[in-house]
């Protein structure tokens, strides 16, 4: 009889360890799933990075973005030709998928929040405005989000902020 109880508690115990060890599992799992995604968005700065500069050492790209204030002289984008605008959207399309990847980087809580206020808000609000300008659109629907209420509650704080400056 002894037996038998001790042999059902040692069930009982074995159970709870299987238990708990697929939850370590799991919780393992999770972990490592996050560190991979959000290492693949940090590729992807990566490139994005190498991508503007080499754009910045164009003899092509650097010399549009100032001649059409990157976008925003709508007479002086009219003018260029359609490489030239091609080339331009490509920068601004470059700025957008990079800021993308940072926006991205501070949801997961690997950007530092000073960095995203006094950084990366101030160029989001300088090439959203842009980017848009040109007919380029954001593509995940979170940063979509984020792009649209950060421009909303500037023109409310501080109209003088939006639009091209």
């Amino acid at each position: 009889m002894k037996i038998e109880r001790f042999r059902i508690a040692a069930e009982i115990v074995a159970l709870f360890a299987v238990a708990a060890s697929l939850i370590a599992v799991v919780y393992e799992l999770r972990q490592t799933q996050a560190a991979l995604i959000s290492s693949t968005y940090q590729a992807r700065a990566f490139d994005a990075i190498a991508v503007r500069s080499a754009l910045a050492d164009s003899e092509y790209v650097l010399p549009l973005a100032v001649k059409t204030n990157y976008g925003c002289d709508d007479e002086a984008v009219g003018a260029l030709t359609e490489v030239e605008r091609s080339r331009l959207r490509q920068f601004l399309f470059i700025e957008m998928f990079d800021l993308d990847n940072e926006f991205y980087q501070y949801e997961q809580g690997y950007l530092d929040p000073d960095f995203f206020e006094n950084a990366f808000k101030p160029r989001l609000l300088t090439f959203a405005q842009r980017w848009r300008k040109m007919g380029i659109r954001e593509n995940r629907r979170r940063f979509v989000e984020f792009t649209d209420e950060l421009l909303t509650e500037t023109a409310l704080e501080n109209p003088n902020l939006i639009g091209c400056n």
